[in-house]
């Protein structure tokens, strides 16, 4: 009997007390399952955000990437074409200067050689002169010099 006063005293407890706790638990359980239901919310929300951000970001590295490797390329490209053009200016002013030092060579040994047949000339009609002094007369030499002065002239000439 006194387990059945026992429950009929805690039912009339739990009556009694049902509805002050439902006014005040129940709201803030409510209350409480809202915050967690937004906080949720917020936290996918958040994560969605995330993935969209990172999708976003690795697409700029990929571009980037490509962009750097075009870049590259055409780097390469370039360096190879003006390397190309140096060696084909740096060629073109090796044959140049090449054959201005031939042109010289070539005029300096023709000018060598103009004045050692010059000189030869003037040895020549010297040694004429002297041997027409002392063999052959004065009248007789200057004819001859003359005749032979015009011989090696037209020969030079």
């Amino acid at each position: 009997m006194a387990e059945f006063w026992l429950l009929v005293a805690f039912v009339i407890v739990v009556a009694l007390l049902w509805k002050p706790v439902r006014r005040h638990v129940l709201p803030a359980l409510d209350e409480r399952a809202a915050r967690i239901r937004a906080e949720l919310d917020e936290a996918q929300r958040l994560q969605e955000e995330a993935k969209s951000l990172l999708a976003k970001y690795q697409r700029q590295l990929h571009d980037g990437e490509t962009l750097a490797r075009e870049i590259m390329q055409r780097a390469e490209n370039e360096q190879q074409r003006l390397e190309a053009r140096m060696k084909a200016e740096f060629e073109t002013m090796v044959a140049r200067r090449t054959q201005q030092a031939e042109e010289r060579i070539a005029q300096e040994e023709a000018r060598a050689v103009a004045e050692v047949r010059g000189r030869a000339a003037e040895l020549a009609l010297r040694a004429t002169e002297r041997v027409l002094r002392e063999r052959i007369g004065e009248k007789e030499g200057r004819a001859l010099l003359e005749t032979a002065l015009a011989e090696v002239d037209r020969k030079l000439h």
